[in-house]
């Protein structure tokens, strides 16, 4: 038994030299253009605060450790095809440990290592060999045993045996087999795959998609609604993307030389529900400028916003907009109020023909605020008063229009929806415009003023929105007058107080 596990002993050892002896370094170089070590996010440091040199180490296999002496290792990182190993500036070695491959001692740097450069290293771990290979079309995609590689010319690590390389570019294609053995050394190949235009085998193609939908392609978004290109003849399938909807693959077979137009299967939108009861029931509903036919039932909708309106005839429209989200029913209820003819809160303006002793035309100016009415008015006159001959002259005679600045305050009452009385308390500043009956005669009194109160309602009737139409009778009692205004009025056909009538338009907002 002890002679066994001696043997058994050698026999691990031997296989282990044998081991380290398989993996080495066929290539060490400083990549001249490659910043990568000195750039931010890629950058490190290292214990003496200077920026670290960077070595790519191409190699086929992953669970590499690595000892760098007395001056250590900074940092490892695993990248596609690459360990990244930081080292620092004037490290001179590097030994390369693996569990399955072995131990590679105390390689030498063939180059100074300085910080903040690149270095690539190229890994043999003794299971094949580095090939190189490129195409008689340049910068073709090259394909190993199936697998995307790149563009050529593309270095690749193969194991023993056979592989198929095959290249593609536009319409070129070409394929290439290669065999990997033992017996043919470790040094890198170079293999040039030949290529020839297949354009022959090769159809136009048209996909088109509604609904604006994105294409995509071998995983590639393509084109947005159409795409067109050419396809080698074969079967392929295609797939449609839209935000907030299912994607939907399409195959479908090209033929060479013909056009071949595909109909795609349209991404299928997600949905949810809306679901809307009015007051009152039968109202217009338009969404999104289109009239639904009712509103009784939930509707299915796809994702997204919507706006609707709700209208009727007497009834103020509105405007709703509703967010339906995936496999959710959104509710609400829509309550439509009658339009308001008499408003409680309104501001007003028109005109009126003011009957009374003296007639005249009224500008009126007001406000509604929860049915308080506040006006403010400027009578014209325009009627003349009959000539007044003062000291019993006939030629000093002088006629009268009476002028008149008026405030009022009432309440409004709504009879009806179109109809409405406001009771009215107002108070009035008369004055004189004097003019001489016959020409060159003295005018008199020209400016005479009087003060007075009114009672009176204001009755408004609306036939439209925004538009009235009133009749306001008042009494006036005269408060004050100048000497020379009673003197006028006792002497002629008017007065300051007694029934006045105020007939017009207003124009509400």
């Amino acid at each position: 038994m002890k002679r066994i596990a001696i043997f058994l002993v050698c026999c691990l050892a031997l296989s282990v030299h044998a081991l380290s002896q398989d993996m080495r370094v066929i290539d060490f170089r400083l990549l001249e253009n490659d910043l990568t070590a000195n750039l931010y996010g890629t950058q490190r440091i290292d214990q003496n605060g200077e920026t670290a040199a960077l070595i790519k180490m191409v190699t086929p296999e992953r669970g590499f450790t690595f000892d760098g002496g007395s001056l250590g290792i900074v940092d490892t990182e695993a990248h596609n095809g690459e360990l990244w190993v930081y080292v620092p500036r004037r490290a001179q070695r590097i030994t390369i440990h693996h569990s399955d491959y072995g131990v590679l001692r105390n390689y030498i740097y063939p180059i100074p290592i300085e910080g903040g450069r690149t270095y690539e290293m190229l890994i043999d771990i003794g299971t094949g060999r580095y090939i190189t290979v490129t195409s008689e079309v340049a910068a073709a995609e090259i394909y190993v045993d199936g697998q995307q590689e790149g563009l050529s010319p593309v270095r690749k690590y193969l194991n023993y045996g056979r592989h198929t390389i095959r290249a593609v570019k536009d319409r070129h294609e070409g394929g290439a087999t290669v065999t990997i053995t033992t017996s043919a050394g470790r040094e890198q190949q170079v293999v040039t795959v030949p290529m020839r235009d297949m354009s022959d085998h090769y159809g136009d193609v048209t996909v088109t998609v509604d609904n604006r939908a994105d294409i995509f392609f071998n995983g590639k978004n393509v084109g947005t609604g159409q795409w067109r290109t050419q396809l080698r003849e074969g079967s392929y399938t295609i797939e449609t993307r839209k935000t907030d909807c299912d994607p939907q693959q399409t195959s479908f077979t090209v033929t060479a030389q013909r056009q071949n137009n595909v109909i795609a299967n349209a991404p299928v939108p997600h949905t949810g529900w809306l679901h809307i009861y009015t007051r009152p029931r039968n109202i217009q509903v338009t969404m999104n400028g289109t009239k639904l036919p009712d509103l009784t039932e939930s509707m299915t909708l796809p994702v997204g916003t919507y706006q609707l309106q709700f209208s009727r005839k007497g009834y103020v429209t509105e405007n709703h907009e509703y967010t339906v989200l995936r496999n959710v029913t959104t509710r609400d209820t829509v309550t439509l109020h009658r339009v308001t003819y008499v408003k409680p809160l309104a501001f007003y303006f028109g005109g009126a023909l003011t009957v009374r002793s003296l007639t005249g035309v009224t500008g009126i100016v007001g406000a509604v605020y929860q049915r308080h009415d506040l006006q403010a008015s400027y009578t014209f006159g325009l009627a003349e008063s009959d000539a007044v001959y003062w000291g019993g002259d006939l030629n000093t005679g002088t006629k009268y229009t009476m002028n008149s600045i008026g405030v009022r305050y009432g309440y409004q009452f709504p009879l009806m929806r179109q109809l409405a009385i406001t009771p009215q308390v107002g108070y009035s500043y008369h004055y004189l415009t004097a003019s001489a009956a016959q020409s060159g005669n003295t005018i008199y009194g020209d400016g005479a003023a009087a003060q007075a109160l009114s009672v009176g309602a204001k009755l408004v009737l609306v036939p439209m929105q925004h538009l009235y139409l009133f009749v306001a009778p008042e009494y006036m009692v005269t408060l004050s007058q100048d000497a020379t205004f009673k003197n006028i009025t006792d002497s002629s056909n008017f007065s300051a107080d007694g029934f006045a009538v105020h007939a017009g338009v207003l124009v509400n907002f």
